[in-house]
């Protein structure tokens, strides 16, 4: 639930930008990692600024530098049209994002007093990424980029944006963001320190193709032919997040191989544990989706700067009621064996020749659960000028064509100074405290066991 914090937030119309010179025009290809159903979707980020840069207005400067960053990204200025076999395709016709202006009356130390602190879920989203887009919705035909700069009272600012999943994934987003964010802090830069890279044709899949892994990620659901979700369906469920200290994960890693775990197998292994007994019936088979990038670590290796989407979505499953009953290092291990079985160079390709073979269908959504890291990836060090972010990173859970399925885990400091994670999660109201308990639980018996 967002905290309880109550400010007035003009939003000026939308404008649309385009590149700020001529570009090239055409059709560009998308891979078939791009645009499977799954990620027909959007995602949205967030950054805020404290005061800085003396009186200078945001709002020009991030104009002008998007539109800059267009000349170099010039497909992110296109349209996603329908091509042939359900497959989509880039128009790069320059016709623009959108962008607006705001004016909120609140300053950046009002909203760091929010109990819980500056992170997800944040007060008023809604009015500061007015153009944000849940579900499946605005995929083709449509801006592939919305993003707004929101004036604070007291000189800082927010930037929120939300990218069309097709064209770009967090990494992506990241990239784009510190281009945007050099033109702005160099206003006569002529070309940024990131060149990016399109390189999508370097994914089409083998002649003939070839299935060599299993990839349960897809199995079709039994209610496949059900109407998709709307956007009061996710918006049903409450936002919340959950903060784990480095004494926390280290206390989650001790029970797991005497902590030689990697911390993403422990906190996802809670997550999906806790989750679980929260939501699942017992007798489901329940599934763990994890997207890995691929960008160097399969054949062949993508170009620098490539800002596609690149991750596959490795899958561990197991009977609810044997994740809930044995201890952590079970659910670690079914996560460990996964991760160890999609080493090579194959994996990727397998996934795109799947694709090929199967057609475009959505990740299986039945007792599934998707854990995303985002750990590494420091958009809080995003500088447009005023210095760097309070907080940067994913505006809120609930991202994916599945209400609740996909939680973000990113890098984050605490109000009280302590380092550690932040997992972004959305769920039914009735569920938050048991989650939240839950989740505890697993900490607090861990550390029970290490004070015997």
């Amino acid at each position: 639930m967002a905290p309880q914090l109550k400010f007035s937030v003009q939003v000026g119309k939308p404008e649309l930008i385009k590149p700020i010179t001529m570009t090239p025009i055409g059709f560009k290809y998308l891979s078939n990692i791009d645009d499977q159903i799954g990620l027909r979707n959007h995602i949205p980020f967030i950054h805020f600024y404290p005061p800085g840069n003396g009186m200078v207005d945001p709002v020009p400067l991030v104009r002008v530098a998007l539109s800059k960053a267009l000349v170099h990204y010039y497909p992110i200025a296109g349209r996603l049209r329908k091509a042939d076999k359900g497959k989509l395709v880039v128009d790069c016709c320059g016709e623009g994002v959108i962008f607006r202006e705001a004016k909120a009356d609140v300053t950046l130390v009002k909203l760091l007093q929010v109990e819980g602190g500056l992170k997800p879920p944040f007060p008023q989203l809604e009015c500061l990424l007015v153009d944000d887009i849940w579900g499946s919705y605005l995929i083709t035909d449509s801006p592939l980029l919305r993003m707004q700069v929101t004036r604070l009272a007291c000189g800082g600012f927010i930037l929120a944006y939300t990218f069309n999943h097709c064209v770009c994934d967090a990494y992506g987003a990241l990239q784009f963001a510190t281009v945007v964010s050099e033109f702005c802090r160099n206003p006569d830069l002529i070309t940024p320190s990131i060149i990016p890279s399109w390189g999508r044709e370097i994914l089409t899949p083998r002649f003939p193709p070839k299935i060599s892994y299993p990839h349960p990620e897809y199995d079709r659901d039994h209610q496949t032919e059900t109407p998709g979700p709307t956007e009061t369906d996710f918006k049903c469920l409450t936002q919340t997040s959950v903060f784990f200290s480095k004494a926390d994960i280290s206390s989650l890693k001790n029970q797991i191989k005497g902590g030689k775990c990697a911390t993403f197998d422990a906190i996802a292994s809670c997550l999906w544990k806790a989750r679980t007994k929260t939501l699942i019936k017992p007798d489901t088979v329940t599934k763990l989706l994890f997207p890995i990038d691929t960008r160097a670590r399969s054949k062949p290796i993508l170009p620098k700067n490539y800002y596609g989407t690149a991750v596959v979505f490795p899958c561990a499953s197991t009977k609810a009621s044997e994740l809930i009953e044995k201890p952590l290092h079970y659910a670690a291990k079914l996560v460990l064996d996964v991760k160890n079985g999609v080493i090579g160079d194959e994996y990727r390709a397998s996934v795109l020749d799947f694709i090929e073979l199967n057609g475009r269908r959505g990740f299986c959504s039945e007792g599934a659960f998707v854990v995303s890291d985002q750990s590494r990836l420091r958009f809080v060090d995003v500088d447009f000028g005023w210095g760097l972010g309070v907080y940067g990173g994913p505006a809120r859970a609930g991202t994916g064509l599945v209400p609740g399925m996909v939680t973000s885990i990113i890098g984050y400091r605490n109000e009280k100074g302590v380092e550690g994670l932040l997992a972004l999660v959305s769920l039914p109201s009735q569920a938050l405290e048991t989650f939240h308990n839950e989740v505890r639980k697993e900490i607090g018996h861990v550390m029970a066991i290490s004070s015997l």
